[in-house]
């Protein structure tokens, strides 16, 4: 695919080994001048590359062509993806993790949104969410440290809401809703859970002990679930749009 990609569809050999060497960042060999010099050099430097390699390398390509190019190239790495059976896609010149379901109810990126909210003196708290999402879309992803980061985001958010240094996510879901019917304790617990998962996972939050079994579907729904609540606890924190007409106490902070 990246041959096809970098030799004009295997016109130009000399082509390829300077786009390659570009993208290796190694010098190229003043005595590589024609096709026929080039095609032994350049097939070496494509055999060297990692995949993570050339996934970047194709993000660049894509980053660089204009037009029906770009289209091109996302068809043909689609293609070639889903004929060798890997689980990523290119989705506008990036490559992602292949979720046909999230695409089916619009779910993708949802965990995105909880940037929105981080501002203000929530603002220390997205670099590290930030983290959490480059760790999951990274080439490879890292899954625990996703989980890692989305849970530690989660209780900083805990913090800056308590206004104590010390208080813990518990602390703050076992404080939600005081004056509400019995049917918000199970939220309340559910919230509280998340921390006791991300404490259980080899990784998470303590030593990797373990080879952790945390699948990547099961990791963004841990970091979207941490940046839905994220995004209510600041909503909530704020006073936006929590009113309950019945009893507006109910919305309230204790």
């Amino acid at each position: 695919m990246l041959w096809n990609v970098v030799s004009g569809g295997g016109k130009s050999s000399l082509a390829a080994y300077r786009a390659l060497c570009d993208h290796t960042q190694q010098l190229p060999d003043a005595n590589i001048w024609s096709d026929s010099y080039a095609d032994e050099s350049a097939r070496a430097i494509l055999d060297q590359m990692s995949w993570i390699d050339v996934y970047e390398a194709l993000e660049a390509e894509f980053s660089n062509a204009r037009g029906q190019a770009r289209s091109d190239i996302e068809r043909a790495a689609n293609r070639a993806l889903s004929r060798s059976g890997i689980a990523y896609e290119m989705r506008s010149g990036r490559f992602e993790f292949y979720e046909p379901a999230a695409d089916e109810f619009e779910t993708r990126h949802d965990e995105d949104d909880a940037l929105a909210s981080l501002t203000d003196e929530f603002e220390p708290v997205r670099k590290q969410y930030l983290n959490a999402l480059r760790n999951l879309r990274g080439k490879p992803a890292n899954l625990e440290g996703a989980v890692a980061d989305a849970i530690n985001a989660l209780e900083a958010v805990a913090k800056i809401v308590a206004s104590s240094p010390k208080a813990t996510l518990s602390d703050v879901a076992r404080n939600l809703f005081p004056d509400s019917p019995g049917y918000h304790a199970p939220l309340r617990q559910a919230i509280d859970k998340l921390y006791a998962y991300s404490n259980q996972l080899p990784g998470g939050r303590h030593g990797r002990y373990a080879e952790p079994e945390i699948a990547h579907a099961e990791t963004v729904m841990v970091v979207r679930t941490a940046g839905a609540v994220i995004t209510f606890l600041v909503t909530l924190h704020r006073g936006e749009g929590v009113e309950s007409p019945a009893d507006p106490r109910r919305a309230s902070w204790p």
